[in-house]
């Protein structure tokens, strides 16, 4: 030991591990910022490096859309589930708008999370129309029991959720999935910003329904029984009752979805009895909307896509599974959407 100090003194030994320490750390520091894995805060996409988007993890998502929201303000939010995620194309939605949409979509989100994420956003961000997906299998009297406590807490900062770890495993993968080829089924944006939508390297769900069979019952049956034993809809009429005053006080239009499911989901959702309970949140989210005069566009009903003189992607199916749509659906929904804010009146499903 005591050569060891003629050799390197203590204090220029650790000083040499203090600066390396802080040498890795912005190493790091700089690998997440040029990558920037949850598309916080680059307009353009770098070539090879962050061209293609994978899905960011459940537990950085909000804070992630609240961040976002703070460095590159929205004029305009679709806030909603993972659906709302995969199924609407971004770009377009900007480019249809005439201005800077940002889609939100956090998995399985509740009202009363949404509500939160809606008051950090907009106390930041000058939102001028709310798009907001609302579901009764994603309503307060259906949220999971298990779900993690400290993802219901209020988003108290942007940075609340956001892992340094998490962060720099989601760059390496990132790097990976546009330096490397790509494989069938990773969740994945592609160049032009759509889930799933290379057809030429059989980026499709569609042939793993039978795969997908059974973590669909499973989930199915966790959300049904969840619903089951909490049919009060007061918690949703709450939120959505402080979402409107506070839209009304900041001049935000608000804009309620309810997006659309397969029709394999849908028999789910008849066959365990739920349809009266869907029907009665329904008349009453409805019935609010109208008090306070937001239009409700109820896309819940639809055709499965067999329309043959639709090619616009003429190898995407309409559903990437059970619940989500895919931009084929997406795009239709959007131009139909972005053309209802001059409407007032409660529209039925599209044709």
């Amino acid at each position: 030991m005591l050569g060891f100090n003629h050799e390197i003194p203590i204090a220029r030994f650790f000083a040499c591990v203090f600066f390396i320490a802080v040498g890795l750390a912005l190493l790091i520091a700089g690998l997440v910022f040029i990558v920037d894995p949850y598309a916080i805060w680059r307009r353009q996409s770098s070539d090879k490096i962050n061209t293609i988007k994978l899905e960011i993890p459940a537990g950085s998502q909000s804070s992630a859309a609240a961040l976002r929201s703070a460095l590159n303000p929205p004029d305009v939010l679709i806030l909603g589930s993972s659906r709302v995620r995969r199924g609407f194309n971004e770009t377009l939605a900007s480019n249809l708008y005439g201005g800077n949409v940002q889609v939100t979509g956090i998995d399985a989100l509740p009202l009363s999370k949404a509500k939160d994420l809606f008051f950090t956003m907009s106390q930041e961000a000058r939102i001028k129309r709310l798009y907001l997906e609302v579901n009764y299998l994603t309503s307060n009297a259906c949220e999971m029991k298990n779900e993690n406590e400290v993802t219901r807490n209020k988003l108290y900062s942007p940075f609340h959720y956001l892992s340094p770890e998490n962060a720099l495993i989601h760059s390496l993968r990132t790097l990976k999935i546009n330096l490397l080829p790509l494989r069938s089924f990773d969740n994945y944006f592609d160049k032009q910003g759509r889930y799933y939508d290379d057809p030429a390297k059989g980026a499709t769900r569609a042939g793993r329904a039978e795969a997908l069979e059974s973590s669909f019952n499973q989930l199915f049956k966790t959300v049904a029984g969840a619903c089951q034993n909490h049919a009060s809809n007061a918690a949703d009429i709450r939120d959505l009752t402080a979402i409107f005053h506070l839209a009304q006080t900041r001049q935000i239009e608000v804009i309620l979805l309810i997006l659309p499911v397969s029709k394999k989901w849908q028999t789910r959702i008849r066959r365990a009895g739920l349809v009266p309970q869907a029907a009665q949140w329904k008349r009453e989210i409805t019935l609010l909307a109208s008090q306070f005069h937001v239009p409700l566009l109820n896309y819940e009903l639809h055709d499965d896509g067999s329309d043959q003189s639709d090619n616009t992607f003429p190898s995407m199916p309409m559903f990437w599974d059970e619940t989500h749509f895919s931009n084929r659906l997406g795009d239709r929904l959007l131009r139909d959407m972005l053309d209802a804010s001059g409407r007032s009146s409660i529209r039925p499903s599209v044709p």
